[in-house]
């Protein structure tokens, strides 16, 4: 017999690798993202904050409004104005029913409904319904509306926040076209916060706007186009006379700026600015939108400061400012030019700053006002000396005074009279 195979022996187990060490929880700390080793907001410091974030809260990427106890438009948002307000030629301060919900595609349902949910005695202290909007541009809109009574420290009514809440679109990229409106609106605040921050000791700004101002002495009423902070208006009624002046700004946070600067000011002075004062939110390249409360041929100047540069349609806008003065009337505008040298007017600044012990402090507003300029360097640089003096003389007005030399040669400064 032969013999039996021998089976060979089994190996011993190689010994377990040791056990990876236990990985840390998923918890913001342990990703590194930003804000994650900050200490909390205290209560205290937390309120300020609120305060100062409500606003701007409502200027985001959501499609909101505002309304009065009567369901009147009080004002938008930047991303309300560019997807409804401005492509349905919608206006502040006027029925909201009328203007907006007229144009809805389910506007019956929407009538029908509002008849049995607002009560007039108990209206809803929060609303919900769906709307549809047909646009050209992103064909059929649909939203969410989400409305949501503001009250006073009395409990009673004063106000409707709205939001829109967008839920589909037929075609278009919105939310692209929305981050670049709120991007661009986000920059000019910005810009307008830091660069009037520069101005308060830089003496050319004085200067310029003592210029300016002083073409106005005779005037009594007073168009303030593209108001900005304030600055200009603050100079138009400190002035002697007591000009009644109309500010038009459509940036939140200029309006804001203004309305504080006025305030502050009055306080100081012991004066009622606001007794002469009528601010406006309001693009001044829309004017038409608040000929409701500007009456044309009436006033006796207008008053632009560094604003026609910024503006799509120069022309159109200088039409519009032509028709709302009287015969007689003054336009006193500064713009900058293709030949502005944007590094010698920020050079200046910083040598005044500087020599009063200021720069320092300043130095982030300055750099932030420095890369906003450069950002704007198309717009600052587009037009020629010739096609400003086109532009006024093109709207009917007649120049009596072209400066070239003011503010650091960075602006013209023109005076012009309509016939």
């Amino acid at each position: 017999m032969g013999k039996k195979a021998v089976r060979p022996r089994p190996r011993p187990p190689e010994p377990a690798p040791p056990p990876d060490p236990p990985a840390p929880p998923l918890e913001p700390q342990n990703l590194g993202l930003p804000g994650s080793a900050a200490r909390p907001t205290g209560p205290d410091e937390s309120w300020r904050r609120i305060a100062a974030a409500r606003a701007p809260a409502f200027d985001q990427s959501v499609p909101a409004y505002l309304l009065d106890a009567n369901y009147w438009f009080l004002d938008w948002n930047p991303a309300f104005d560019e997807l409804v307000a401005r492509p349905l030629g919608l206006k502040r301060l006027r029925n909201h029913a009328e203007d907006f919900v007229a144009k809805l595609e389910n506007v019956d349902s929407v009538y029908k409904r509002s008849k049995h949910v607002f009560d007039p005695e108990n209206p809803p202290a929060i609303d919900t319904e769906p709307l549809a909007l047909r646009t050209d541009r992103y064909g059929r809109v649909s939203f969410l509306k989400v409305a949501a009574q503001i009250i006073d420290e009395r409990a009673q009514l004063v106000a409707w926040s709205v939001y829109l809440n967008v839920t589909g679109t037929e075609r278009g990229d919105l939310w692209e076209d929305l981050r670049v409106r709120l991007e661009r609106d986000l920059n000019w605040s910005r810009y307008a916060i830091s660069y009037d921050l520069l101005l308060r000791d830089f003496d050319e700004n004085a200067a310029l706007l003592g210029l300016m101002v002083g073409k106005l002495a005779g005037a009594r009423k007073v168009l303030d186009l593209g108001a900005g902070t304030g600055n200009g208006t603050l100079r138009l009624l400190r002035a002697p006379g007591g000009k009644e002046v109309w500010a038009v700004e459509s940036n939140h946070a200029m309006v804001q700026q203004l309305v504080a600067k006025v305030e502050r000011a009055g306080a100081e002075a012991g004066q009622d600015y606001f007794g002469r004062l009528h601010v406006l939110k309001e693009d001044i390249q829309r004017l038409d939108d608040v000929r409701d409360f500007l009456t044309a041929g009436s006033y006796d100047g207008a008053l632009l400061v560094n604003v026609l540069y910024a503006l799509d349609d120069p022309l159109k806008c200088l039409k519009d400012v032509f028709a709302l003065l009287r015969s007689g009337g003054r336009l006193v505008l500064s713009t900058s030019h293709r030949d502005t040298d944007v590094g010698k007017l920020f050079a200046r600044m910083r040598q005044v700053l500087e020599a009063k012990g200021l720069f320092e402090q300043l130095r982030p507003n300055f750099d932030d006002a420095r890369r906003r300029h450069d950002a704007m360097d198309a717009a600052i640089h587009r037009d020629t000396k010739s096609s400003v003096r086109s532009y006024v003389e093109g709207a009917g007005f007649r120049i009596v005074d072209w400066r070239e030399s003011e503010y650091v040669d960075a602006v013209v400064v023109v005076e012009a009279v309509k016939p």
